[in-house]
């Protein structure tokens, strides 16, 4: 545990890891949620390899998986906004497949009267440490209306 709040994170600070495995039940719950249809994260029907795949997307939740691990009291006195992402796929994630999530915060800034926290997420496969997925995001913490309090 890191910090007890999102909003306590400092450049430099270490997530994770956390291990899991990518399972059909997590794949369908977030396929039903985010509106995928696409029968390779469904079932594996037409997918390139046969098997059911993880959505690109869902690399969302390793982010949340790692912020939960290191403040397990959540945001903080404000709800964080999702602002930005990005995110490199090197390689198709199968279900079964076991994972390591690992995460860094590489900046945290104020502009216009906002907080900004950028975390950086690498996801491994964890037999062979092989790069799957490179992900930023950004989120704000914090956010004055200009004007001040009334």
């Amino acid at each position: 545990m890191l910090g007890r709040y999102v909003s306590d994170l400092e450049v430099g600070d270490e997530l994770g890891p956390v291990t899991y495995v990518m399972s059909p039940f997590i794949v369908r719950e977030y396929c039903h949620g985010a509106g995928e249809t696409d029968e390779a994260f469904h079932s594996g029907l037409g997918s390139p390899t046969g098997r059911q795949l993880a959505p690109p997307t869902l690399v969302h939740i390793d982010k949340i998986r790692l912020l939960k691990h290191s403040c397990p009291e959540g945001p903080g006195p404000n709800a964080r906004i999702h602002y930005e992402y990005s995110a490199r796929h090197h390689r198709l994630i199968p279900v079964g497949e076991e994972l390591v999530a690992t995460g860094h915060v590489s900046r945290r800034y104020e502009k216009r009267g906002r907080t900004y926290l950028e975390i950086a997420v690498e996801l491994r496969a964890s037999n062979d440490g092989r790069l799957l997925v490179e992900y930023t995001d950004t989120a704000i913490l914090s956010y004055e209306p200009s004007g001040g309090a009334e």
